[in-house]
């Protein structure tokens, strides 16, 4: 019986919260999710975009040479002790394509990419990125320009959110975005070692 009291009690005590008069609301938007930078942190890996075996763009996370992250290794006291790797040598890895564990994972490259050989150079200023390949752009298939332009994107910023723009030996594409299926977490991925 007491229990019963104090439950009828409760129940008095919240009624009149529940009707305090405040309308309910529509829900705002508030922009897009966080982007989030996990291990390995940027400035000892590279983000590359490869192709999954049923052509969609798919990153691939490479720690790189002096990170002292592989083996067990302790990382750097400070993050200005290593710098990230620059935009130009994370293309000409993804142009080099994939390495083999990245391959036994399904990984590939649009066969229209410019050789691994082709100089790459990067021009970026107000927000917006270029990319200068010594190679002919007619050719590229538009999943080869995926690969260049979310590279490159997110080879600038944890975001990948910066427009480029291609530029070959015969001409300049107009500016793309690293445009990624909804909810795909492009700097999440880490490829197998």
């Amino acid at each position: 019986m007491r229990a019963r009291l104090r439950a009828a009690a409760a129940l008095t005590a919240l009624l009149p919260l529940t009707a305090c008069g405040i309308q309910e609301t529509d829900v705002i938007g508030a922009g897009g999710g966080a982007t989030v930078d996990v291990l390995p942190a940027r400035e000892v890996r590279m983000l590359l975009f490869f192709l999954s075996p049923d052509g969609q763009l798919m990153p691939s996370s490479r720690i790189v040479a002096g990170g002292g992250f592989e083996g067990g290794g302790q990382g750097p006291d400070s993050a200005e002790e290593i710098a990230p790797p620059s935009t130009e040598e994370t293309v000409a890895a993804l142009l080099s394509g994939p390495t083999p564990p990245e391959r036994r994972a399904g990984m590939g490259n649009e066969p229209s990419l410019p050789d691994p050989s082709t100089r790459v150079g990067i021009t970026a200023s107000g927000g917006r990125v270029q990319l200068d390949l010594a190679a002919p752009l007619d050719g590229l298939t538009e999943r080869a320009e995926g690969q260049l332009v979310c590279t490159v994107a997110y080879a600038e910023s944890a975001a990948g959110s910066a427009p480029v723009t291609l530029r070959g030996t015969d001409g300049t594409h107009a500016p793309a975005r690293c445009d990624l299926p909804e909810g795909e977490p492009a700097n999440t991925g880490t490829a197998p070692r």
